[in-house]
């Protein structure tokens, strides 16, 4: 990429982070009709006065999906799924992730090694193709596939804690710390702890993006929640067919999906661009 490319793409995100409101309105929407919907008590059961996929009308101001059921209460309930099981997924990165990567910037290379080429294993698998093959084999349902999406965010995660907390500052530091007698626990736990903080807050924000997109094309392919299931990506897939006939049954969670990623990542470049040196 040339130089004026390179500024063209670099004021471009800035422009983005500039506008902060853009980030927290895309946020918004799909996070208040997830902590909304099951407030206001709709049914998601099939409708005995509907036709399946009927458009807008009749009471029902979103129309109906491919099983007679009412598409807005379906989306009003839907976000929970996503929400919980994306924020679940990252925690389960982090929590695994974390301590392993403060292990592999210990004074032990020979435990470096092994940590972190046993991580590279496992960043060799493409994640769906693992989600896919754990479905083959019977371990389907919502916990198993929010468990291995998150083990599968542990070698990023690692890597990420291991390069803040070998940069030379903390190598420094850490000697200095060492030689006043301090243990591991105090070490890793208070000062790296803190250096590793911020980038992976960062890294957190952007990869809720990668963790929801890995979740929703695993829904949106059948290998985790059931077909009844109000999930934004299962109503996708389940009214494909019928994209035509009643589009919004389709595109409106789709519209939310894409929401949540996009202010996401917004938000992870709002983020870079406040750290940015001018």
């Amino acid at each position: 990429m040339s130089a004026p490319e390179k500024a063209r793409t670099r004021g471009a995100a800035d422009a983005a982070a500039r506008r902060p409101w853009i980030a927290a309105f895309l946020l918004a929407i799909p996070v208040a009709a997830t902590l909304i919907g099951p407030l206001l008590g709709a049914d998601t059961a099939p409708q005995p006065d509907a036709l399946p996929s009927q458009p807008p009308g009749g009471g029902h101001p979103l129309g109906t999906d491919v099983l007679a059921r009412d598409v807005l209460s379906l989306v009003l309930h839907g976000g929970g799924s996503v929400l919980a099981g994306a924020l679940g997924a990252l925690l389960v990165g982090l929590v695994a992730g974390v301590p392993l990567g403060l292990l592999a910037a210990g004074p032990r290379r020979v435990l470096d090694e092994t940590v972190m080429r046993t991580l590279d294993l496992v960043l060799a698998f493409p994640g769906l193709l693992v989600l896919m093959t754990l479905a083959a084999t019977g371990h389907r349902g919502r916990s198993w596939l929010v468990i291995v999406t998150g083990l599968l965010q542990v070698p990023a995660v690692a890597r990420l804690v291991r390069g803040a907390a070998l940069a030379p500052g903390s190598r420094t530091v850490v000697e200095a710390l060492r030689m006043q007698g301090h243990g591991w626990a105090y070490i890793h736990l208070r000062h790296l702890g803190r250096q590793v903080a911020a980038p992976l807050a960062t890294d957190a924000a952007g990869r809720f993006a990668v963790v929801l997109y890995l979740l929703a094309s695993a829904n949106f392919l059948g290998l985790g929640l059931p077909a009844s299931s109000p999930d934004w990506a299962v109503l996708i897939e389940r009214n494909s067919d019928a994209l035509f006939t009643q589009p919004a049954a389709v595109l409106v969670p789709a519209a939310l999906l894409t929401a949540l990623c996009v202010g996401s990542n917004l938000l992870v470049d709002r983020t870079l661009a406040r750290r940015r040196p001018r």
